[in-house]
């Protein structure tokens, strides 16, 4: 009896519609599936907070970031498509002198001339803390693995310091 209705429901799978083509593609893959669908296709972050298209663009362009995994080109996509923008990157941080040629501006360093792995990231939107983290990690696991991140900037403030909110710790003063 085990064995007869074993057989009569496996044999009504092949009447279950499955529609895989739908299912494989980003633009058409039901919103619910969509954590599968970048699973599946490698994409490194995920965040449920995101809009639905950014969703689908960062499933979409996964395979070409994968590929070109480690340029500043899929540093730029892998933000764009999380929705960060676009971003200026800085390769190189070398350190300088204390001769008084520079005035301090936050990108200037000093130190050893030897730090040509360093990099920094300039966004064009404030972000919170939160926000921060996470372009930490997309940036961990896009840019290239002998490169370390000095500082995250971004040029745009979300708040003034007009005593209209406080400091809790949410957002930070341009550098994360």
């Amino acid at each position: 009896a085990q064995e007869v209705a074993l057989a009569m429901t496996v044999a009504r799978l092949s009447d279950v519609p499955i529609r895989t083509r739908e299912i494989w593609s980003p633009d058409n893959c039901p919103s619910d599936l969509l954590p599968w669908l970048a699973w599946a296709f490698g994409c490194d972050e995920w965040s449920p907070d995101w809009s639905d298209e950014a969703k689908r663009q960062t499933i979409r362009e996964a395979v070409l970031v994968q590929r070109r995994k480690g340029s500043v080109w899929s540093v730029r996509r892998a933000l764009a498509n999380a929705g960060y923008g676009t971003a200026q990157i800085i390769e190189g941080v070398y350190g300088s002198t204390y001769s008084g040629s520079l005035k301090y501006n936050g990108l200037s360093t000093f130190g050893s001339p030897d730090e040509w792995a360093k990099y920094r990231v300039i966004l064009d939107r404030p972000i919170t803390n939160q926000q921060a983290e996470q372009v930490r990690r997309i940036l961990k696991y896009t840019a290239p693995a002998r490169c370390h991140l000095v500082s995250l900037i971004f040029t745009e403030a979300a708040n003034l310091y007009n005593g209209a909110i406080r400091y809790d710790g949410t957002y930070n003063y341009g550098t994360a």
